[in-house]
Parts: structure tokens; sequence; C-alpha cells
């Protein structure tokens, strides 16, 4: 077995430059895939939904406790996985309305079998050039809640919306090889 040294210094031309960037916050894509040829698909007239977020939750998993008593000493053991299963994403609308189109044709399909979808949440790096190597797929989403938006003479905003869906289960998937 071979000797490994490490750099102990903290030099930043020594292991912290070896470090990749932070990844941003800010600098992601949300993408709904559709099963080919499903009725959704058909009535969406695409595969595919691509809804440019403004802001959009990863999801979370939280583990109940176990505990058991062993020779006077309490242990605890992780319990049930519960999923988040919400997701809210917020948007500004285009003036072409395609998103808002787009989820009002599902929220009305009405088609049980077909009325899920996968939602692909991708982070790119600081030059917007590049996805870093990680994707989050959320399985088995609808639209859960849809926000309303109100119009106003006196007001100059850009119209913002917001939707809430439901998933069954998430995964982090490594990207690069």
């Amino acid at each position: 077995m071979a000797n490994q040294r490490f750099d102990t210094s903290m030099s930043v031309f020594g292991h912290l430059s070896t470090l990749p960037d932070l990844a941003k916050q800010y600098l992601f894509q949300t993408r709904f895939i559709f099963e080919t040829r499903s009725e959704l698909a058909s009535i969406l007239d695409s595969n595919e939904l691509m809804i440019r977020a403004r802001q959009a939750s990863l999801p979370a998993k939280s583990f109940t406790e176990l505990d058991t008593q062993y020779m006077g000493t309490k242990l605890l053991y992780p319990g049930r996985a519960t999923v988040s299963g919400d997701l809210t994403i917020l948007w500004d609308e285009f003036q072409d309305m395609m998103v808002s189109q787009q989820l009002h044709k599902w929220a009305n399909s009405n088609i049980a079998a077909d009325y899920c979808a996968t939602i692909e949440i991708k982070l790119y790096d600081s030059t917007l050039k590049k996805a870093l190597p990680v994707k989050w797929y959320l399985y088995r989403c609808w639209p859960k809640t849809i926000s309303d938006f109100g119009l106003d003479h006196n007001a100059d905003g850009k119209v913002t919306r917001s939707a809430t869906f439901s998933y069954s289960n998430f995964e982090i998937i490594r990207t690069d090889e």
C-alpha cells in the first residue's frame, strides 16, 4: 500500500486552488418531461415544458426517529423517510403567456393515467455555458395549485405567477463520467 501525501498547507496555490467554484443558486433550469406519445403530451403538443423559473426549492427528505433501549442505554435509529412532496416554482410570465397556457391545458386535461410528468432541475456554472455535474429528477409530478395574478391600471410591474407541484419521489443523478 502506497503512502499518500496530503497538502496540509493553507496556501491558496495548494489544495484550496483545486476546489471547484461555489454553486450559484440563481443559475438553474426547470424542465418538465412528459411520456412520449402520452395523452398529456398530445394535449400540450410537446414532450416537454420549460419554465423560465425565477425561484424553486429543491426537494427535502426527513426521517422519523426510532428509539430502543439496550442495556439501559437509549439508542436512536433512522425510521421512515418522508419526501416533502411539494415543489413551488415562481416565474415571470412573458407576453406570449405560454407557461400559463400550457399549465391551464395540463390542469384541465383530467387524464389520470397520463397526468404526471418528471421534473428535471439542472444547475449551471457562472458562465451559463456548462451544466454542473448533477441533476435532480422529481417523479410523478402534477400541478397541485396554480396561482392567480392581478391586473391593475395603477401598477407598472411585471406579471409574476407561481405553481405548486406535488411529486412522489426524487433522486439526484451525477451526470459526469
